[in-house]
């Protein structure tokens, strides 16, 4: 089964196939237990999928260190929040004392709810700072140790302590942006639904520590928007996906995966109000959530005269997979990329820090 999938794969990909046959590989394996072990546990089968995925950040975090520009402020493991202990790292451009205030992009990473590494993108962080912003990379505990609502929580008490230590990181707490990857875009997206719809935020016993008004604009890739969709929608035919969609759900809910009203309930998609900040969209086009995620989700903003920017590659003959934003060496990417920065400059507007 591995090689036949190898050699697929290799006939896709060209040279740039080795690069991933160590995923292919436990991804196979993965399947293999799966077969053998379908009635483990959610907490068993979440530690499965977190290795995998593991893996997989490694190879990327690797690949995009090659990208890295070498002379960015790094400043590791700094805490936001005592009990338990969470960290952010803050990237920074060379010269940032001598730069006014400038806009920060507060990212948070994906895993699916159960796994991944506030430096998992670092030399993208790395690329983004160099562009002239701040870059804060935040850590959140995993399901189902912590379920739904936990991690927003956390990304609350992150955006409070950067404001309370504005001055000391350089940081303009009026020119915030929250970006995400994968289930990191979808607590990203969950976030600001949050802070611009008060009655969700009252339903949902949510209090956020910033005003509307500071959040600028979100940055999204390959996201998950509705939760009920998300599970109605896994790809049947690709029985792994199927599978791992259900787990994660389970794990992030509370095994609540079959309580339809719920998912609806935390949903952004079903919270977008004419407030939410406006958005920078991206997924690729054989990632099977840009069609049952990332697509309805710009048609919802667009009812409610959100403004989007979109970065889609439906003609393009790149291989672009979920997260392939990260994978630099793709010309989609590179634009992705360059398309972010013009993003940020557009809708950041010099404001005075109170």
């Amino acid at each position: 089964v591995i090689e036949t999938v190898l050699e697929s794969f290799e006939k896709r990909m060209g040279p740039n196939s080795m690069i991933f046959q160590p995923i292919i590989k436990v991804l196979s394996t993965v399947f293999m237990i799966v077969l053998l072990s379908a009635c483990q546990s959610v907490e068993k089968n979440t530690k499965l999928i977190a290795g995998t995925f593991n893996t997989a950040t490694n190879i990327q975090m690797k690949m995009l260190d090659r990208f890295a520009p070498p002379d960015v402020i790094v400043h590791n493991n700094i805490p936001y929040q005592a009990s338990p202990e969470l960290n952010v790292d803050i990237y920074q451009p060379k010269n940032i004392e001598q730069l006014n205030a400038v806009p920060t992009v507060v990212w948070i990473h994906g895993g699916g709810w159960v796994s991944g590494s506030k430096e998992h993108a670092r030399g993208y962080f790395k690329l983004l700072a160099n562009q002239g912003f701040n870059v804060v990379s935040v850590q959140y505990q995993f399901a189902p140790e912590a379920i739904y609502p936990t991690q927003l929580q956390q990304v609350d008490h992150a955006l409070n302590f950067l404001q309370l230590n504005a001055a000391q990181y350089h940081i303009n707490p009026n020119q915030l942006y929250l970006a995400g990857d994968s289930a990191g875009a979808n607590i990203a997206s969950h976030y600001a639904a949050l802070l611009t719809n008060p009655t969700f935020a009252q339903a949902s016993n949510f209090k956020p520590s910033i005003q509307p008004k500071q959040l600028k604009g979100l940055i999204l890739h390959c996201g998950i928007y509705d939760l009920y969709r998300f599970v109605n929608t896994a790809p049947e035919e690709r029985r792994l996906i199927e599978w791992g969609v259900y787990n994660l759900v389970q794990a992030y809910t509370g095994e609540r995966k079959e309580d339809a009203a719920f998912l609806k309930s935390i949903s952004t998609s079903e919270h977008i109000t004419s407030q939410y900040p406006p958005v920078f969209i991206s997924g690729g086009n054989k990632d099977f959530l840009t069609k049952s995620q990332s697509l309805p989700f710009v048609e919802v903003l667009k009812q409610h005269q959100v403004a989007v920017t979109e970065a889609f590659y439906p003609d393009s003959k790149e291989f672009l997979v979920h997260e392939y934003q990260f994978m630099m060496s793709k010309q989609a990417s590179q634009i992705t990329f360059d398309r972010t920065i013009d993003f940020i400059k557009q809708t950041s507007r010099p404001t005075e820090t109170k």
